[in-house]
């Protein structure tokens, strides 16, 4: 029964998100086909985010542990656990961002516009694509634009257990002397769980932890930030018990 109806609800979900998105579509066609408009294309995707959240039973409960600061570089890096990372991020993290996913994702037509303007595309197993998406988000921040990656660069198939990340966004982050703000997602895997195709209605918290300024660090410093960051979120999983 609990199948069922996850299920079904995760089919009305579905039918809000693509309903919503093409409801949206025309608008962020216009926005997103110049780029004094980018910045309106990305509010008006964190209204789509915030009008598909409410009827699916989607809860935000929004948490910042330091303060976010002004007139600097961002990135966020968040854990990755389900597809509602992106929904979550895209929406409730604050600025103007843009985001640096897998190229898989500028196949699928919704997405196909927003990969060949304000997100970056990258296909990490090719170095000189991958080299390419990192000058080309490098070109994004410089413009005024903050990053959200999922350094993990893959959702895991242990879902929600914390693998790996890429180094590619550290060494970017000293690069512009960057601050990163580690993002915890606990709750996603079970609002919707991938590998089960059934989701929960249900709080979607997410931790926004303390800045880590980059100012000051060098290239060779890249390994222990990624290790610093990998730690910080870690711990709050473990902490809010999604994994032991």
């Amino acid at each position: 029964m609990k199948q069922f109806f996850g299920k079904l609800w995760l089919g009305w979900a579905a039918l809000w998100f693509a309903s919503l998105f093409i409801l949206f579509w025309p608008l962020f066609y216009v926005f997103l086909s110049f780029k004094k408009t980018y910045p309106a294309a990305h509010f008006l995707r964190r209204i789509w985010g915030f009008l598909t959240c409410l009827p699916s039973g989607l809860i935000p409960v929004i948490k910042r542990e330091g303060h976010i600061p002004k007139n600097r570089k961002i990135i966020y890096c968040a854990n990755h656990s389900s597809y509602l990372d992106i929904l979550t991020c895209g929406t409730y993290l604050p600025g103007y961002n843009f985001f640096m996913a897998k190229m898989e994702l500028s196949h699928v037509p919704l997405f196909r516009k927003w990969f060949k303007t304000l997100d970056v595309p990258v296909k990490r197993e090719n170095l000189r694509s991958a080299h390419a998406a990192f000058h080309q988000a490098a070109e994004k921040m410089n413009s005024g634009a903050h990053m959200i990656i999922f350094p993990e660069g893959k959702i895991p198939s242990d879902t929600p257990r914390l693998h790996k990340f890429k180094p590619g966004a550290f060494r970017l982050a000293i690069q512009q002397e960057a601050v990163i703000i580690p993002v915890t997602l606990p709750d996603n895997s079970v609002r919707m769980d991938i590998h089960k195709w059934i989701a929960v209605p249900g709080p979607m918290r997410m931790i926004m932890h303390k800045p880590i300024d980059t100012k000051g660090m060098h290239a060779e410093d890249a390994t222990a930030l990624e290790h610093q960051v990998f730690e910080v979120i870690e711990h709050n999983l473990k902490k809010r018990k999604v994994y032991a």
